[in-house]
């Protein structure tokens, strides 16, 4: 697993790790698919389209998950995982999926991505629940 979860007072932070700003991604998207839904399965039945945008790696996670978090709200479309253009995902079915809380934003508290001494890309990533 690429992220683990971590004590925040009000909201959840959530430490990421990769090689790369791809997998940067694919570990958010499962972080928030597990706070959305936890375990329950999402399969990839179709894809959205998310723009790159942001001046470097930090502004680009923190766009990409809110964009991801738009699309749950708007669109009720889980995500399964990250996509090179966006994300593969299903809508929510309250027959499969259960629904745990709900995550109101992604924020730039603490936000920073860093490259550790392996060369790894890691974050911490605040969500607002």
């Amino acid at each position: 697993m690429p992220y683990r979860l971590l004590p925040h007072t009000a909201d959840i932070a959530v430490e990421l790790w990769a090689r790369d700003e791809a997998g940067l991604r694919e570990a958010g998207v499962e972080a928030l698919r597990e706070l959305l839904v936890g375990t329950s399965p999402v399969r990839s039945l179709g894809e959205r389209a998310i723009e790159p945008r942001g001046a470097d790696a930090t502004e680009r996670l923190v766009h990409f998950l809110g964009d991801v978090l738009y699309l749950y709200d708007a669109e009720r479309f889980l995500p399964a995982r990250a996509s090179p253009s966006g994300i593969f995902g299903e809508p929510f079915d309250p027959r499969r999926h259960t629904a745990l809380r709900e995550v109101k934003a992604v924020t730039y508290h603490r936000a920073d991505v860093q490259q550790d001494a392996e060369g790894r890309l890691r974050s911490m990533i605040v969500f607002d629940v």
